[in-house]
């Protein structure tokens, strides 16, 4: 079974772990900028950072505005009274009420990046197509800044990704590979909405997936960046016919099964090297 390499699973764990010095456990929040279209900002603003950007920012934000969750050398500093849960609890409430955070597509970008790094030798963030080179502004931009501009729709382009199956059509499920990505197109309840899901591991009868998203169940502080099962049930079938489970929620309870099922369109892609 390929696995993903050991920086990729470090970056997954940092980020369902922040890093903040005396305070573990804190799974990062879901943050997508498109919703405050914030331009030119740092990518830890943005929904694009890495745990130790997005764990940086909340330092500053919280110093500066002296907010008194985390001092000037980044040590959690909430009420003393409050047990490990409580903190990570108040600590969450404060990145998600400064919008800090990940989106999907910085999630898997920044696991993607360390993977290809450690096992070929390659920063596809450096090899991805953006904008045609006769856009040169927008080609120059996404040169300086790959990661802010490595959306859901340009890991769909087939000049960055290979199809592997349609999700709507019938496939050997088990031939799916660690890094292989599922893109779902035009989804959620207004059908603009992409969304990416990282396959972490295929066991041959359950593909693990995992990625950063905001189930409306879970409210305005539940969110962030998470882990799922689909169970090949139905060997040959596509893959709205077997057992998607996340959080312990099946079928119509589970919204990420929602969204694949609605998509327009549901495929899965392998980065091209």
């Amino acid at each position: 079974m390929i696995m993903l390499s050991a920086r990729a699973e470090k970056v997954i764990r940092d980020y369902f772990n922040l890093p903040f010095e005396g305070l573990t456990g804190v799974r990062c929040p879901y943050f997508n900028n498109a919703r405050r279209n914030r331009r030119g900002q740092l990518r830890g603003l943005i929904g694009k950072g890495t745990p130790e950007e997005i764990a940086e920012e909340a330092r500053i934000i919280s110093t500066q505005y002296r907010h008194n969750i985390f001092d000037k050398d980044g040590h959690c500093c909430v009420h003393a009274t409050h047990n490990d849960e409580e903190k990570i609890e108040d600590v969450r409430k404060f990145l998600i009420d400064n919008d800090l955070g990940i989106d999907c597509s910085g999630f898997v970008s920044h696991v993607l990046i360390e993977h290809y790094k450690e096992t070929r030798g390659v920063d596809i963030a450096r090899r991805f197509h953006f904008w045609p080179i006769k856009n040169f502004w927008r080609w120059l931009v996404a040169r300086l800044r790959p990661v802010e501009n490595m959306s859901v729709r340009v890991m769909a382009k087939d000049a960055n990704t290979n199809k592997i199956a349609d999700g709507r059509s019938g496939f050997d499920w088990s031939r799916l590979e660690s890094a292989d990505l599922v893109i779902m197109m035009e989804t959620g309840p207004n059908k603009k909405r992409n969304h990416v899901l990282l396959i972490e591991d295929n066991e041959g009868s359950v593909i693990r997936y995992t990625h950063a998203r905001a189930w409306s169940a879970e409210g305005k502080y539940g969110h962030g960046v998470a882990r799922g099962e689909i169970r090949l049930t139905k060997p040959g079938g596509n893959l709205l016919e077997q057992a998607w489970e996340e959080l312990g929620r099946a079928g119509e309870d589970n919204e990420t099964f929602l969204e694949a099922t609605g998509a327009k369109l549901l495929e899965v892609r392998r980065i091209r090297i």
